[in-house]
């Protein structure tokens, strides 16, 4: 599967997409203002992804076409799929019924509509399950598959592969991934089209064909930066696969290495090189309190302990006044981590040592290949529009889950061409 188009809005992410996937940047409000002196190159033939810098509810359907038909010689594609910003439905945020935000998916549903896509497959958090429209908890969610099932001016509608809210609701750990993520998927196919989608087999867990990949199948064999602001932007590193590892973890190294799917052409040149593993910066103050902390204990739940413990000493001199529970966590070494989130720096303390994650680390959790080349500051304040490398990763969604939901795609998109419902198109370029 290759992208043809995508749209991002941040600075940062757009260079982190540009650098691993060996994308173009168009910058829309110059196109749009026409202060772009190549602007036709954009549309020459081209086989590279196109990467909109922007706003997408300024990405117009008519400039969707012209992308398509001149630069990639077709008129649509198999899928069309997204992601909405996820803070007005995340059970974090202030989940406000009038927040703009809530309307975001409304772009996917137009782009698919309009290109009369075959599928279209939409992404967001658990808590849109529950997100209230009218005062009525839920109804949120049944507005957006209304929405997607309901006919376009041109009479282009889906059929949901399913609506069961334990049916799309999918956990990555269950697909390879080290981390306890749950994430709402939505599939669609065209209405006039005859075929059936069928949501990922859970391939890891208990009694399924492996274990879960625990925090220390996927860190263990990372290079061992036991403080803060140890390593550098690069180094050379590989995965060393041993016989006695499970096989879950030996699975999950060799996709990390690239071994297993391959490694982008345009970054042959970072074989054998990591980078993004710099660990984070700690007062003395912090790598006290982190050692006071034990696995699975986030910051209120270690100082209730000590407290018990009758060590108040020690929460008074180590420990901020305000408790947070999320924050200071430490991972379990033999269990998947819990959500690798945009404030992950602040929510995560490595399970062997007294600090945070380096980015590497924290995209080890998300399953994010070694290769993959992040882009941006290490560290921001998360108030900062910057977005930094752990909010990138934390804003993700695992590859790994977006892996086996690809290969169910391609089943379906299979059976349509096996039918003939749709003519393959090849890219004359």
């Amino acid at each position: 599967m290759k992208p043809l188009i995508a749209v991002e809005w941040s600075d940062w992410t757009v260079e982190t997409y540009k650098a691993s996937h060996n994308a173009d940047v168009l910058p829309l409000q110059d196109y749009l203002d026409e202060k772009l002196e190549n602007s036709s190159e954009f549309f020459k033939p081209n086989s590279k992804t196109l990467l909109i810098h922007g706003d997408i509810r300024n990405v117009s359907n008519k400039l969707i076409d012209k992308i398509l038909q001149e630069r990639f010689g077709v008129k649509s594609v198999d899928i069309v799929t997204g992601g909405a910003p996820c803070e007005s439905f995340s059970m974090a945020g202030h989940r406000k019924e009038e927040d703009e935000r809530n309307n975001l998916f409304l772009n996917l549903a137009r782009i698919a509509k309009h290109t009369d896509a075959p599928m279209f497959l939409f992404e967001n958090v658990k808590g849109l399950l529950s997100k209230k429209s009218n005062g009525i908890a839920g109804q949120m969610y049944q507005e957006i598959c209304d929405h997607f099932e309901a006919p376009s001016e041109e009479g282009v509608s889906y059929r949901l592969a399913s609506r069961d809210k334990n049916t799309v609701l999918l956990k990555a750990s269950d697909y390879g991934t080290p981390q306890e993520r749950e994430r709402v998927i939505l599939v669609g196919i065209n209405s006039k089209l005859e075929a059936e989608f069928s949501y990922p087999e859970k391939t890891h867990g208990k009694d399924r064909q492996f274990d879960y990949v625990t925090v220390s199948d996927a860190l263990d064999d990372l290079p061992k930066y036991e403080n803060p602001k140890e390593g550098k932007e690069e180094v050379e590193f590989g995965v060393d696969i041993k016989d006695e590892f499970s096989e879950q973890r030996k699975q999950f190294l060799r996709i990390m290495s690239g071994k297993e799917h391959g490694l982008p052409e345009h970054l042959e040149a970072k074989k054998g090189l990591l980078s993004s593993h710099i660990t984070p910066g700690h007062t003395d103050k912090m790598v006290f309190r982190m050692d006071h902390i034990k696995p699975g204990e986030g910051m209120k739940h270690a100082a209730d302990r000590l407290f018990s413990e009758n060590k108040e000493h020690v929460v008074k001199a180590y420990f901020p006044n305000k408790l947070y529970a999320a924050r200071n966590r430490r991972l379990f070494l033999n269990k998947p981590s819990f959500t690798v989130t945009s404030h992950c720096l602040d929510e995560m303390v490595h399970p062997r040592f007294n600090r945070g994650l380096s980015p590497r680390e924290a995209a080890r959790l998300q399953s994010f290949p070694d290769w993959y080349q992040f882009q941006g500051p290490y560290v921001k304040f998360h108030s900062d529009p910057e977005q930094d490398r752990y909010e990138q990763i934390g804003d993700a969604i695992p590859p790994l889950l977006g892996y086996a939901l690809g290969k169910e795609v391609v089943k379906t998109l299979d059976v349509l061409y096996q039918q003939n419902h749709l003519q393959r198109e090849k890219l004359n370029i």
